[in-house]
C-alpha cells in the first residue's frame, strides 16, 4: 500500500491518492476499469488507395471520440488478408467491411452480428445498397451482353471483392457465363482504380469494379464516362448509379467477440445518431448508419458461387449414401402397392374433387376480383404482424410491388414512424392491439410509401382468424391528403379576410386573448391600434371596386411590412384595420410602430401610372394602462381612433380616459 502512495506521490496526486484509500478502506473494494483508458481499434477494408481511405474514414474516430470521451478511437485501413490477420490477432475490435467480407469474417473468425448498416451519401442521396459494375471500352462493339464474355480476358481487384468480383460473378453465371472456367480471370490487387487502369490502357476486354467508383474517377478527372461502356446496365428506381447486378446491403460495421458488450452498445448509438453530425458526414462523405440489413441475400450468392466460407464441398461416404437411401429403396416396393390402391381410390373420387377444384378456384377468382375492384387498400397480417395478401388499390398508394410487401412487417415496412418523424412503437400499433384484444379500431393514421414520403390514411383494423386459426388482422384504408388539404383551407378561410388574406375579426380576438394572458402572466404590455383609412371612399366610388380592392390589398402589404412577425394586422372592416402588438416596452414604443404605419400610408400607390393618396387615423390603447380586458381594449381603441378623426385626420391619437367619461 505504501508503495502505491510513494507512486501516487511521485505523480503530484497525492490528494487524489488519500480520498482514494479512504474510499477502500471504507467499502474493502478496489475497481479499477481497465476500458476506460482502451484505445478502441476499427479497421476499414481499403478498395481506394489507403491514404486515400485512412483521410476519409479519419473523422469517424473523432466523431467517435465525442461521442464516447471515455475511449480513444483509432483508424486503421488494411487489405483483404491484413484485415484478416488483424482480426485473427485481435488487433481490431470493430470492422467496416463489404458484406461478402462480412459473412466471411463471420463464419470463420467469429466476428459477431452486424451492429449497423453503411448508407452512403451519392450528391445528396442517401443509398444503403450497392452492387457491381462490369465495363469495356466505349469502342468495344463487340461487348453488347453478358454472354459476349465468354471466352474474354477479365479483370477484377480481389475474387473476395463483393461489389469488384462476386455480384458480377453472380450475374454472369445466371446468364449461363461460370467464372472463372468460362473466361480468364485476372486479379491486380486493390484499390479498383487499378482495374480501371488496366481496361483503359488495354491488354484486357472487361472490368469489375463496385458501383460509384467510375463516377468517382470522372469526378477526380481520371476518367470521362464517355470511354466506357457499361455491360447489363440496371436502372433501379432511386438508385442513381451506374449498375450491372443485383442490388446488395451496403457494408457492414460490426464488433469482435472480445469488445465489451457495453462499448458495442455505445459505438452502435452513436453511428446512428452519426447523421445528425453534418459535419462529420459530409467529411466522410457519407449519409451515416442505418439498423443492420439482411445479409442472406450475399450468403445466397456465396453459396451459389461456392465462394468462401462456403468453398468447400461437404464429404459423403459410401455409409452415409447406404443410409440416406435404404429406407427410399424399401419404400419404393411398398408405395408402389400404396399407389396402385391409391390409384383406384383416386380414379373413384377424382369427378368429386374436380368439381370441388372448380367451386374453389371460382371462389377465389371471385375474391380476388372483389379485392381488385376496390378502391381502397385492404390488406390481411398473421398474428406476427407479417402481410399475407394485399390488393392493387393498396399497394397504388404505397408505391410497393407485391413481392415487397408479402412475407414482411407491415410495421417496418409502411407504418415505422409518425408524421413528425418519431418512431411508431409497437406496442402503440392499432393493428398489434386489435390482434391483441380482438377489438375492431378506427381512426386516423400516417403511413409511408416505399420512396420515402408519408401521407395521412383512415383506417379500420379488425382481427380476423387466418393461417390455421391463428389470430391476424385484416386493415382497410384510403388515402385522406386531399380531405386534410380541404379542413385545412377551409379552417384558413374561416379565420382570415378573402381579400387580403389578413387574420379576420375573429382569428384577431383569439390572439388578442393570448397576448393578454401572456402579458398578465409576464406582467408586460400590449398595444392595440385602430386604423382607418382617410379618403379611400371618394377612390372607391370615383375608380371602382377594382381599383377600391388593389388598394386595400397593397395597404395591408404595408402595414404588414411596419410590425414583427409576432404581431398581427387583421381587417375588421371595409377599410378598417386592427393591428395587435403583442408587447411592447411602453407607450412611446407602440407610437413608434402607429406613426410608422402612418407614414407609410401617406406614401402615393402607383397604379397604370396613376398615383393615388390616402392617409389613415389611428387610435391606440395598452393594456394595461387603458383597459383590463380584451372588449375594453377593443373599444378603447376604436374611441381613440374617432377622436383623430375628429382632429383633422391623418393623426395617431392615444387613448384619453376623460373622453371615454365625456362619452
Amino acid at each position: 500500500m505504501q508503495l502505491f502512495l510513494s507512486f501516487v506521490e511521485n505523480n503530484c496526486m497525492i490528494s487524489f491518492a488519500r480520498k482514494l484509500l479512504t474510499l477502500l478502506c471504507t467499502t474493502g473494494l478496489l475497481w479499477i476499469s481497465s476500458a476506460s483508458a482502451q484505445t478502441v481499434e476499427i479497421g476499414v477494408l481499403a478498395f481506394r488507395p489507403k491514404p486515400e481511405m485512412l483521410k476519409q474514414w479519419q473523422p469517424l474516430g473523432k466523431a467517435l471520440k465525442r461521442a464516447i470521451p471515455q475511449h480513444e478511437f483509432n483508424i486503421k485501413v488494411y487489405h483483404y488478408p491484413e484485415l484478416e490477420q488483424a482480426v485473427i490477432d485481435k488487433r481490431v475490435d470493430f470492422v467496416l467491411t463489404n458484406p461478402a467480407h462480412f459473412v466471411l469474417l463471420s463464419r470463420r473468425l467469429g466476428v459477431s452480428a452486424p451492429l449497423a448498416t453503411l448508407i452512403v451519401d451519392d450528391n445528396g442521396v442517401p443509398l444503403s445498397s450497392f452492387g457491381g459494375v462490369i465495363f469495356a471500352l466505349a469502342e468495344r462493339a463487340d461487348l453488347q451482353k453478358l454472354t459476349d464474355l465468354k471466352g474474354k480476358r477479365l479483370v477484377t481487384p480481389d475474387l473476395g471483392s463483393f461489389g469488384g468480383y462476386q455480384a458480377q460473378a453472380y450475374e454472369l453465371a445466371l446468364a449461363g457465363v461460370r467464372l472463372p472456367g468460362d473466361a480468364a480471370v485476372q486479379v491486380v490487387g486493390m484499390p479498383h482504380d487499378n482495374v480501371v487502369n488496366a481496361v483503359l490502357h488495354g491488354g484486357v476486354d472487361a472490368g469489375f469494379v463496385r458501383t460509384g467508383m467510375l463516377e468517382a474517377l470522372a469526378h477526380e478527372g481520371k476518367l470521362r464516362l464517355s470511354q466506357v461502356r457499361i455491360l447489363n446496365q440496371q436502372h433501379v428506381a432511386g438508385f442513381p448509379l451506374l449498375l450491372s447486378t443485383r442490388l446488395y446491403p451496403e457494408w457492414t460495421f460490426a464488433a469482435l467477440p472480445h469488445v465489451d458488450e457495453n462499448i458495442s452498445r455505445r459505438v452502435a448509438a452513436a453511428l446512428f445518431q452519426l447523421e445528425d453530425d453534418a459535419a462529420t458526414t459530409r467529411a466522410i462523405g457519407i449519409h451515416g448508419f442505418t439498423t443492420p440489413s439482411d445479409y442472406s441475400h450475399v450468403e445466397e450468392l456465396q453459396r451459389e458461387l461456392r465462394l468462401p466460407p462456403f468453398d468447400s464441398t461437404p464429404k459423403f461416404t459410401l455409409h452415409d449414401v447406404w443410409t440416406r437411401y435404404y429406407w427410399q429403396s424399401v419404400s419404393a416396393a411398398s408405395a408402389s402397392l400404396v399407389i396402385l390402391l391409391l390409384a383406384i381410390s383416386l380414379f373413384m373420387t377424382n369427378r368429386r374433387l374436380h368439381t370441388q377444384s372448380n367451386k374453389l378456384k371460382n371462389e377465389v377468382r371471385f375474391r380476388h376480383g372483389l379485392l381488385d375492384a376496390l378502391g381502397e387498400g385492404v390488406y390481411g397480417v398473421n398474428h406476427r404482424g407479417h402481410c399475407v395478401f394485399i390488393n392493387p388499390a393498396a399497394l397504388r398508394m404505397l408505391g410497393f410491388d407485391e413481392t415487397d410487401i408479402i412475407g414482411k412487417d407491415q410495421h417496418a415496412l409502411f407504418h415505422h414512424h409518425r408524421q413528425d418523424g418519431s418512431t411508431y412503437q409497437r406496442f402503440d400499433c392499432p393493428i398489434q392491439l386489435s390482434m391483441l384484444d380482438g377489438k375492431t379500431r378506427s381512426g386516423e393514421d400516417w403511413f409511408w410509401r416505399k420512396d420515402g414520403s408519408g401521407f395521412p390514411v383512415a383506417f379500420t383494423v379488425a382481427p380476423n382468424l387466418i393461417e390455421a386459426g391463428s389470430e391476424g388482422a385484416v386493415v382497410v384504408f384510403h388515402d385522406i391528403t386531399e380531405r386534410k388539404h380541404n379542413d385545412e383551407r377551409i379552417r384558413h378561410l374561416a379565420q382570415h379576410d378573402t381579400l387580403t388574406d389578413l387574420p379576420n375579426r375573429a382569428l384577431l380576438k383569439d390572439r388578442l386573448q393570448q397576448a393578454m394572458s401572456y402579458a398578465k402572466r409576464d406582467k408586460q404590455h400590449v398595444a392595440l391600434m385602430f386604423v382607418d383609412l382617410d379618403r379611400f371612399k371618394p377612390i372607391n366610388d370615383t375608380m371602382g371596386h377594382i381599383v377600391g380592392d388593389w388598394l386595400l390589398k397593397e395597404t395591408a402589404n404595408r402595414m404588414r411590412s411596419c410590425v414583427r412577425e409576432s404581431d398581427t394586422v387583421a381587417r375588421v372592416g371595409g377599410d378598417e384595420f386592427v393591428v395587435l402588438l403583442r408587447t411592447v416596452e411602453n407607450e412611446e414604443d407602440a407610437l413608434m410602430v402607429a406613426e410608422k404605419i402612418r407614414n407609410v400610408l401617406n406614401k402615393p400607390f402607383e397604379l397604370a401610372q396613376q398615383s393615388l393618396q390616402i392617409s389613415c387615423s389611428i387610435g391606440l390603447a395598452l393594456y394595461p394602462e387603458h383597459a383590463n380586458n380584451e372588449t375594453e381594449l377593443l373599444d378603447y381603441a376604436d374611441i381613440a381612433m374617432y377622436q383623430a378623426k375628429q382632429l383633422g385626420r391623418d393623426k395617431v391619437q392615444v387613448f384619453l380616459p376623460e373622453c371615454n367619461k365625456q362619452r
